[in-house]
């Protein structure tokens, strides 16, 4: 038996062996092999069709930082020390990154090295120009994310294929910001861009430096600021960082700082780019003579330079020297008459000085078509609606100011001209309401506080009215509008009578001017009309361009239907007030009643 089972053993095993071996087992084998292949494939496949749909989808958003540890980038046998003074990017980093690769390896540099020196160097040629590059520079063999990034950037283009493995082919599309010719398109990319390089070295000056230009270009200059003094403080001594630095510190009206900063740049008070640094600080410290002196050196320099050449009459009219102001304005004409500060300048000078008002709307009417958004058109045109009671571009004052204000909230003079534009349609609430907003701010002129005071008292607010005016006259007794303010709010909530002697006890030390508007005042509180007209009179002895006097005077003979005194009146106040088309409108009222 037992002979028997171990042959049968022996038998099977053998049987077995040949079946393994068999062409029917083999086919079976790789039919089955096959079709696991199939499917690996067919899976492979579908992930790279999801990977493939994900990069074609991906955007600036969406860029991802290397996320397997310890990962070979392309220049993982570089020194990472060395690495780390190219990703920092300073002009001293990237001097000590080169000098240490050139004691290691000296001349005999592999191709990676080769790219990072080139690299470098263009980082140096692009975004620190002014600082000389100290080491030789080789030719590079391969095409690379890192040299195809700034070839890009040389042609004003953001690179999005360079694949965001590590920190130079990350940050580096984002140098596009400093190309003139890029446009604002690539602003977004270039954001996300240094945002995610930053998510790698926070230290960077470099990076810190590009972010400060981008959010300087987008007009966010806080958050410019910020960036921007991390990269000063790091390198204080870089030029371009300096004066990048002065120039957002200046928008953000730190002019002391900002003038400090630029005198410790290395380049020289004769630098161009300082001088006119200089002339923009002393322009808005309302320094004039200062900014002249600076625009002259620059234009001794560049005459040929536009920009400063529209600066200079810019300061002249500021000056109000419109003879020498015109003369520039009709030299910069010839060469460019659509730029948006050449048709706010040409719309002032026509407006102050040829009081042609006709002209200036017409002229800030064709910058608002050329720039719909432009917030100084904007605020120009605005200002010629709250003079003139008049439409401009189909706008009045208070909408062309809710624009300015949706651009620059809480700016204090486009609230002023919102509140103009609602008193002039005599929108009383809605005016409440902003001549709140308005003196909230805190220190308003005193022309906005006679504004507030008489809207509550439309409204029938006459406590707050005289509050109000009191505190503001208290506090400056000694100016003229407060004090009419003051005696309006007063001869609405006080006794006649000591209201009288009140304007009567100020007769004696008052100016012409002020003693003008106190009889003007005392003609309301007058019980016959004969008192009245004295008294309105008297008030155009003291200052015969009394326009509140005249009008009154136009108003009294109206109502007694004596319209040829009216109008003589009436005339008055409209020569007095030129622009103001209320005033117009009455008087071709009165004509056409006369007639």
């Amino acid at each position: 038996m037992t002979k028997s089972f171990g042959k049968k053993s022996i038998f099977l095993i053998f049987l077995a062996a040949l079946f393994l071996c068999s062409p029917v087992y083999s086919a079976s084998k790789k039919t089955k092999s096959k079709k696991k292949s199939q499917t690996t494939v067919k899976t492979t496949e579908e992930t790279a069709a999801v990977e493939q749909n994900e990069l074609n989808t991906q955007d600036a958003e969406s860029i991802k930082l290397p996320s397997v540890k310890n990962q070979r980038t392309y220049f993982y046998k570089i020194d990472a020390v060395i690495m780390n003074d190219v990703e920092n990017g300073s002009p001293d980093a990237l001097r000590s990154a080169m000098s240490a690769l050139r004691q290691a390896r000296g001349s005999e540099l592999e191709e990676t090295e080769k790219v990072l020196v080139f690299v470098s160097s263009e980082i140096m040629k692009l975004v620190w120009p002014s600082e000389k590059i100290t080491w030789d520079i080789p030719s590079v063999m391969e095409d690379t994310p890192y040299t195809g990034a700034l070839n890009s950037v040389r042609q004003g283009v953001f690179d999005s294929s360079t694949g965001n493995v590590d920190f130079l082919t990350t940050l580096l599309p984002a140098l596009v910001i400093l190309n003139n010719t890029a446009d604002v398109s690539v602003y977004e990319n270039c954001e996300k861009a240094v945002k995610a390089a930053l998510e790698i070295k926070n230290d960077s000056v470099l990076a810190n430096y590009i972010m400060g230009c981008i959010y300087e270009k987008m007009h966010d200059y806080e958050n410019s600021e910020k960036y921007l003094e991390i990269a000063y403080n790091a390198s204080s001594k870089v030029d371009e960082i300096g004066l990048a630095y002065a120039r957002v510190l200046r928008n953000n009206g730190k002019l002391q700082v900002a003038s400090s900063i630029l005198g410790g740049i290395n380049s020289g008070t004769n630098d161009i780019a300082i001088l006119k640094q200089n002339a923009f600080i002393a322009f808005d410290s309302k320094d004039y003579d200062a900014a002249e002196l600076y625009v002259a050196r620059v234009l001794q320099q560049t005459p040929n330079d536009l920009e400063f050449l529209l600066f200079r009459a810019k300061i002249l009219i500021e000056k109000n020297d419109y003879i020498h102001a015109v003369s520039l304005l009709d030299v910069y004409a010839r060469q460019d008459n659509t730029s948006i500060d050449y048709l706010v300048l040409r719309a002032r000078v026509q407006l102050d000085w040829s009081k042609n008002t006709t002209a200036a709307t017409e002229t800030v009417e064709k910058a608002l078509q050329l720039y719909p958004d432009n917030t100084d058109a904007l605020m120009f045109a605005a200002r010629i609606s709250a003079e003139t009671d008049a439409p401009v571009a189909g706008k009045y004052a208070d909408e062309l100011a809710a624009r300015v204000l949706e651009k620059v909230p809480g700016n204090p003079e486009a609230m002023t001209y919102a509140l103009d534009g609602l008193i002039q349609r005599e929108n009383w609430q809605e005016a409440y309401a902003a001549s709140k907003n308005l003196i909230s701010l805190g220190e308003v002129s005193p022309a906005v506080v006679e504004k507030y005071v008489n809207i509550c008292l439309k409204l029938g607010k006459l406590n707050e009215a005289y509050e109000y005016a009191k505190s503001r006259y208290d506090a400056n007794p000694s100016d003229e509008t407060l004090l009419q303010a003051y005696i309006l709010a007063y001869s609405r909530v006080g006794n006649r009578d000591a209201v009288l002697k009140y304007i009567d006890s100020l007769m004696g030390s008052a100016s012409a001017k002020v003693k003008s508007n106190l009889y003007y005042r005392r003609s309301f509180l007058q019980l016959t009309e004969e008192k009245a007209l004295a008294d309105l009179r008297s008030s155009l002895i003291s200052n015969p361009r009394n326009s509140d006097a005249l009008f009154r005077l136009y108003e009294l003979y109206y109502a007694k239907q004596d319209y040829r005194k009216a109008q003589y009146y009436l005339r008055q106040v409209v020569a007095i007030n030129p622009n103001d088309s209320s005033f117009k409108k009455l008087n071709e009222a009165l004509t056409k009643l006369m007639q």
